[in-house]
């Protein structure tokens, strides 16, 4: 069957079927409710938007595919608009301290309570142009969440002690992004793409700019630009969308409109000339990104940046994917972007991971060498299609891939939450993707060649690489290289940060979508029904009419679990090679057959089973389907793509290690899991894929494949029956039993041990073991859950408390939690610090685990930590993949099918007794690494684990 082309009828019908509404006519008078008064600018069935009388902008929309709910408030204050203090990072400041921090209602600690006894999931995040605070709860706290929220915005007040705190917390901050690749690469981005721009800058800042801001520079900017109309008040969930909007009324009803400042930027000069730029980091192969000037966002030129991106390097079919990586092997990874902002030009790059020969590694010439190739590869596809448009199945096929990712983008609170408020804000139009999907559908194969022409000029070429830096070297900060506060007022380009602003051009896109609404259909939700083929598969089907779209999860008992010692990572492999050919499909069938119908199609494996994945638009699930069922059942495991396929695993194995927590816990599972397979990690050793043949690989997915170890689920938009019978005609025919049982090796119990190790990331790490743990399907495990909550869950958890709140700052990182599955496994708590202070936050972290094993945890830990467990789970259920992952597994692992009611009930009836009971039956055979790039104590250590057995 060969890839159907996106036509016009195919797109509208489609596109009803997504955006469905009903609309009350949007220019209706102001409303009034419970004496507040607001402007509505759209009111659908499902979704309620008004701007208030101070214009902050509320968006309150309905989606009940879980009882939960994403509250998040946007403020237009990332880092290009920190003015006179550009450079500073005071928008990153004031997110750490607005997010949970004192206010005039209430104090830190009591706000944390609150949080706590709402089980919430909360944080912040700062870009360029926009910081986000949110709070993830369940349905029933949604007015604490609103409430929450809006006192943090209205009325912090810079607590000089949390001042403190959070200073010695981002500086921890900046030491950890020296270690991290993806960051320093971003910050060679900027550099090297803008010139006077504030964009230039780290949205962190610059260290030693970020030591001298005082607290009344961050008052002063919290007063300045934290003001309602510079805001966008988002809530998404199991809602009723007029209480909600109505709150936030009342709430902010007082609070008046700011003077927002009169923001312009220095207008950026076209790049004329090529600009390269170079950094080191920690990491296995070098990193190329190239880059050209791009455009803004919507602008003329945009959307065919878009589809060149697809074209050039998203997904398996595409042009540099099929030449570059897989036909000349110079990369290992590679993909395309377009980056474009509505607050100016941004730009179109391609990132890639460079092969270098493993003999060459440490020759800085062959190094280069190597990258100056990749280049060269990547240069002559742009060339390519720089002088000639593309075939007309390629346009289509990423037009399909980005409609499909339409669809799939609105099925979590959360996700839909995070993309209104961006739409609002850099749109003005809640529905933009509607429209971006009707531009797509315009763009032609001469407008992608155009386009390419137009922005991906070789004079224009920004090249930025990163190379392995050389063992124990220091990384440095990015340097700021010139002042940029001042700047020709003749090149200045205006930017109105007012939502003023917003509401016209909402006004505009909402009229022209009035007359061509439609009422949408009741949302279907059935109970999963259950199968059993003659053959031993056990199948499980859910219908659910939430999005169009279909999730498809065969599972079968294997992954790492299943591996010998020495053989780690043959499951996995395995797995990954069944998508690169079967009896009928090479490859490339396969891939160009998934991605022309915007379908997502993988294989992998975990620690416990290995998989078939796939998610694609309701039409096309029976096409999807026979693709899943040939690439479970009759892949081949042809020899020339295991050669070309074999480096590429090896280095992500490798790659793992590139960033701490990889490092730390590669080195904590090698220590807790001496001679059993789980002492690797899930993708398996390097060392043990190298010696593996096709052959291997054939005869092991041939003798260990039998539909009784397996388990097919299939939610979404379907007709049960008729999938039903589909899924008999296909599966079918799977040999009942593998040749070869699935025969896990259980963990042996852990040797107390304290592992200290030398990393050249610029910070220290340590991760605390205790078990063995129990195993996925043991009535401990939901108990095991509140403790992980009971210890860790921000802002709120006695881990949070002592070694981010009492402490001052120890960590910028920590966590807690149980990892396990049909083994037993280990329970761990973990963090990262600066090298100074590994010791202390390591005894700071076993006092409070000692002091849950040596007393009852009070009732309102005990409630906060319930709430966070009930919570985690109830967002872990929101999608159609995410429900059948649940089902399948549960089946796998043969646990039954009410182990949701089971599992709840256990978390509400935990008491402080039993909760105590589990924390000494397995907090003992602790097992402790950490590493530094500093000398550590290692008695200073020894004494911190005294009293844990």
């Amino acid at each position: 069957m060969t890839a159907r082309s996106l036509d016009r009828p195919f797109l509208a019908a489609l596109l009803t079927a997504i955006f469905t509404m009903t609309i009350t006519n949007p220019s209706a008078p102001p409303a009034f409710a419970q004496g507040r008064e607001y402007e509505i600018l759209d009111n659908r069935t499902d979704r309620l938007i008004v701007r208030l009388p101070n214009r902050m902008i509320v968006v309150a929309q309905e989606l009940r595919t879980a009882p939960v709910v994403s509250a998040q408030i946007w403020v237009k204050t990332g880092s290009i608009f920190e003015q006179e203090h550009v450079g500073a990072g005071l928008s990153h400041y004031l997110e750490h301290l607005v997010a949970g921090g004192t206010t005039r209602n209430r104090t830190e600690g009591q706000t944390k309570e609150i949080l706590g006894r709402m089980g919430a999931r909360t944080n912040a995040a700062t870009g360029l142009d926009a910081v986000h605070y949110y709070i993830n709860t369940t349905a029933a706290h949604t007015i604490q969440a609103v409430e929450l929220l809006s006192d943090w915005l209205r009325f912090n007040i810079v607590d000089v002690a949390e001042f403190e705190r959070e200073r010695e917390v981002i500086q921890k901050e900046f030491a950890m992004g020296r270690g991290e690749p993806g960051r320093i690469l971003w910050k060679l981005t900027q550099q090297a793409r803008y010139t006077t721009h504030p964009a230039r800058h780290p949205t962190i800042g610059y260290l030693d700019q970020f030591m001298k801001v005082t607290r009344e520079q961050v008052l002063g900017f919290y007063r300045r630009m934290y003001v309602p109309n510079n805001m966008v008040f988002v809530v998404v969930g199991d809602i009723d969308r007029g209480q909600v909007v109505n709150h936030i009324a009342g709430l902010w009803e007082n609070t008046r409109t700011g003077a927002l400042p009169r923001i312009t930027f220095p207008r950026e000069k076209p790049v004329t000339d090529p600009v390269e730029l170079s950094g080191e980091a920690s990491i296995h192969a070098p990193r190329l990104r190239l880059a050209w000037r791009g455009t803004k966002l919507s602008a003329e030129g945009d959307y065919a940046l878009d589809m060149l991106a697809g074209i050039l390097g998203h997904g398996e079919s595409s042009r540099l994917v099929q030449t570059v990586r897989d036909q000349q092997r110079r990369v290992n990874t590679i993909a395309a972007f377009n980056a474009s902002f509505d607050w100016g030009e941004g730009f179109f790059g391609v990132d890639a991971e460079v092969v270098v020969d493993p003999a060459q590694a440490g020759d800085p010439q062959a190094v280069r060498l190597a990258v100056e190739q990749a280049k060269a590869a990547i240069l002559e596809q742009v060339e390519q299609i720089r002088n000639e448009p593309p075939a007309a199945e390629e346009l289509s096929r990423a037009r399909r891939q980005t409609l499909a990712q339409v669809v799939y983008s609105a099925q979590t609170a959360e996700g839909l939450a995070e993309r209104l408020a961006r739409d609002v804000i850099t749109t003005g139009d809640p529905d933009y993707l509607k429209r971006y999907v009707r531009e797509l559908d315009q763009v032609t194969a001469e407008d992608v060649r155009d386009a390419a022409r137009r922005f991906l000029d070789p004079s224009g070429l920004i090249t930025i690489t990163l190379m392995p830096a050389a063992p124990g070297s220091e990384p440095a900060d990015i340097a700021r290289t010139e002042d940029l506060t001042k700047h020709d007022t003749a090149l200045a380009e205006p930017f109105d940060l007012d939502n003023s602003a917003l509401v016209e051009k909402m006004r505009q896109a909402l009229e022209r979508q009035y007359e061509q609404a439609a009422r949408p259909g009741a949302i279907v939700v059935e109970e999963p029904h259950y199968l059993t083929l003659p053959n031993g598969l056990r199948v499980i089907l859910g219908r659910t009419t939430t999005v169009p779209a279909v999730a498809i999860q065969f599972y079968h008992l294997g992954g790492l679990l299943s591996d010998y010692v020495g053989e780690e990572g043959i499951s996995a492999t395995t797995a990954q090679m069944q998508m690169r050919g079967t009896k009928t499909r090479t490859a490339l069938d396969i891939h160009q057959q998934t991605e022309g119908l915007g379908a997502a199609l993988s294989s992998g494996a975990g620690n416990n089973s290995w998989f078939v994945h796939a998610m694609c638009l309701k039409e096309d699930w029976q096409t999807i389907l026979e693709l899943v069922q040939d690439v479970a059942m009759n892949p081949t495991f042809p020899d020339d793509e295991w050669e070309r396929v074999k480096p590429r695993l090896i280095a992500g194995i490798r790659r793992q290690k590139d960033n701490w927590h990889g490092e730390l816990l590669q080195n904590f599972r090698e220590t807790y899991f001496a001679g059993h397979p789980w002492a690797a990690p899930p993708l398996g050793r390097a060392e043990a894929v190298e010696k593996l043949s096709a052959e291997d690989l054939r005869t092991y997915h041939m003798t260990h494949l039998g539909a009784d170890e397996a388990v097919l689920a299939i939610f979404g938009d379907i007709d049960v029956d008729e999938v039903a019978a589909r899924v008999r005609e296909l599966f079918g025919g799977m040999a009942p039993k593998p040749l070869f049982p699935f025969s896990p090796l259980s963990p042996s119990q852990p040797r107390a041990r304290l592992v200290t190790l030398k990393t050249d990331k610029p910070l220290g790490a340590a991760q605390i073991g205790f078990g063995l743990a129990p195993a996925r399907a043991d009535a401990d495990y939901p108990t095991m859950q509140v403790l992980s909550k009971v210890l860790s869950s921000f802002p709120s958890g006695r881990l949070d408390q002592a070694l981010r709140g009492e402490r001052e700052g120890l960590v910028y990182a920590v966590g807690a939690g149980v990892s396990t599955g049909l083994a037993p496994g280990y329970f761990a708590v973990l963090y990262n610090s600066d090298p100074a202070q590994v010791e202390r936050a390591f005894a700071g972290a076993t006092l409070v685990l000692k002091s849950v094993r040596q007393q009852e945890v009070d009732d309102a830990t005990l409630a906060r930590a319930k709430a966070a467990v009930l919570t985690d789970r109830f967002f872990s259920e929101q999608t159609g993949s995410d429900r059948a992952a649940h089902a399948a597994l549960l089946e796998l692992y043969g646990m039954p099918r009410d182990e949701r009611e089971k599992f709840i009930q256990k978390v509400t009836t935990t008491t402080p007794g039993s909760l105590m009971d589990v924390a000494r039956k397995y907090l003992v055979n602790r097992v402790a690494v950490v590493m530094s790039s500093g000398d550590l104590d290692q008695a200073q250590l020894e004494q911190a684990l005294i009293g844990l057995p």
